[in-house]
């Protein structure tokens, strides 16, 4: 798709009228025409038509927080735990306040990271605590601490509640700046990603373009400017929210510094990219040294307490698990060995942690000639070079396609789990022979356990591609916690029963 994009980019075709968009999603009127400028000449700010504010949402959001002190204290006074009046009076008037103050769910209508919002959240209801703890001595008999504390408890459940639901709004518009290699690249990663939507692209002049020149679209309408120094201007123009600047040989950092001083007169946030992939925020931090910024990035969590923490929690889960599932588990056996001839369990030889070969159990789903079969059916892999993939595969029993369809299959692996040889989330286990043809990106695989279940089975299985499960097994490797270990693991009930790419 990368290379899809850059040729696009580097592909300009000649100017045309454009309808735009503007910053809340209805046609402005008439085309845009962006005046040719002299190289390096920063023009005056330009006046850009934008939607009128939208006014009524701080109230609005003031008189919903309002209403939900009501109703918690409704609800407690139900409870049979009344509060009193002046403190219902109290959080009435100062809890819009500290959310809107302190940074809740967001009033305005660009998209916020939930994160964000909860983070504001948890800050409001610190912040009203401690005021509470100040009122105690001053207000006297009017309220006492056991009166006021299930008020915050129940409007902080509530308040976090909110934000995880919290209906976000329309996304971040942005413009593009930096080489055209550079831009094709954050154009493909950007384009999955709901929180921005990308309107327009500024790009390196080449030796054939005037100096100056002006907007072009390429073929999915995305406008196109050449020069930097105008790059705010044409994003002002565009109706963007922000310019996402992305420093490289042909964007130097002295060129970075002079657009976000010019940002600000266009009304326009700015977001510098990294370059970097698949790092979460959790393992940066920013570090000044002199006058330049440099962004620190933690090495992978590969060990230490948490892993220890990981490492016997699993084991124990999958020795109850396999208690637990003991008859559902012989019962599956029984089955297979009535259905077809042969052993129940498919051992086969599997790549694990720093290239270890170890003996993978699983119910066997296909035939007993299935390993000699698949050199015929060789031609007819659905996958790539690596993988071998067919949706109807013609190995597969009619019950195995059942085991494979809820993944009840993979439930002998427990027994990996608890022999050490296996993880309960981690990457897919490969095959000796897949691993021969692993190059560098691969490879990294291999660092930590194979999984019963990871990020890749939750992301759609087999009906990703070969490079696809790679960049989500290498994300899962650079980015590890408990955390993520948990989210995975509720997100494999959902995927199996969903059970989409399992074939």
């Amino acid at each position: 798709m990368t290379e899809q994009v850059s040729a696009r980019v580097a592909r300009l075709v000649p100017p045309s009228p454009r309808t735009p968009v503007d910053a809340v999603g209805t046609p402005a009127p008439g085309p845009v025409a962006v005046p040719a400028l002299a190289p390096g000449e920063l023009s005056a700010p330009v006046e850009v038509r934008r939607p009128a504010r939208q006014w009524w949402r701080v109230p609005l959001r003031a008189s919903v927080d309002a209403a939900t002190v009501v109703l918690c204290a409704a609800v407690l006074d139900a409870l049979g735990s009344p509060v009193p009046l002046v403190v219902t009076t109290a959080a009435v008037v100062l809890w819009p306040v500290l959310l809107l103050v302190l940074g809740g769910p967001s009033t305005g209508p660009v998209r916020q990271a939930r994160t964000s919002a909860l983070t504001g959240v948890l800050r409001a209801l610190c912040a009203a605590a401690v005021i509470a703890w100040l009122a105690v001595p001053v207000a006297g008999t009017l309220a006492s601490p056991t009166e006021v504390a299930p008020l915050l408890a129940l409007l902080g459940a509530t308040a976090v509640l909110g934000a995880s639901l919290f209906p976000l709004a329309r996304p971040v518009r942005v413009v593009l700046a930096g080489a055209a290699s550079d831009v094709s690249t954050a154009l493909a990663e950007l384009g999955t990603s709901p929180r921005f939507d990308v309107v327009g692209v500024c790009l390196p002049p080449r030796q054939d373009d005037q100096p100056g020149q002006g907007a072009h679209l390429f073929e999915d309408e995305v406008s196109m400017w050449t020069g930097f120094p105008q790059a705010a201007e044409f994003a002002a123009r565009q109706g963007a929210d922000a310019l996402v600047l992305l420093p490289g040989s042909e964007l130097p950092f002295t060129t970075v510094r002079r657009l976000l001083w010019a940002s600000p007169a266009q009304h326009l946030s700015v977001y510098v990219g990294t370059g970097l992939l698949d790092v979460r925020p959790s393992r940066t931090s920013v570090v000044q040294g002199v006058g330049l910024d440099l962004l620190h990035v933690r090495p992978a969590p590969t060990r230490g307490p948490r892993r220890l923490v990981k490492e016997v929690g699993e084991r124990v889960a999958a020795l109850m698990g396999l208690v637990v599932l003991s008859p559902l588990l012989l019962a599956v056996a029984v089955m297979i060995r009535r259905e077809s001839p042969g052993p129940a369990l498919f051992r086969q030889q599997r790549v694990g942690k720093d290239g270890k070969l170890f003996t993978m159990v699983k119910f066997r789903t296909m035939s007993r000639t299935a390993e000699e079969d698949r050199v015929e059916l060789a031609r007819l892999n659905e996958c790539d070079a690596v993988l071998f993939k067919m949706r109807a595969d013609p190995r597969v029993t009619p019950l195995g396609r059942w085991l494979r369809r809820y993944s009840v299959d993979e439930l002998p692996q427990l027994w990996n789990v608890v022999t050490g040889d296996m993880s309960l989330v981690g990457p897919r286990p490969a095959l000796p022979e897949e691993v021969e043809r692993y190059d560098v990106d691969p490879r990294r695989r291999l660092v930590v356990k194979p999984g019963l279940t990871g990020l890749w089975q939750v992301s759609g299985r087999s009906d990703l591609t070969w490079p696809e499960t790679v960049r989500l097994d290498v994300q899962y490797v650079d980015n590890w916690s408990l955390g993520l270990d948990l989210s995975i693991l509720c997100r494999t009930i959902g995927a199996v029963l969903d059970h989409r790419g399992a074939y």
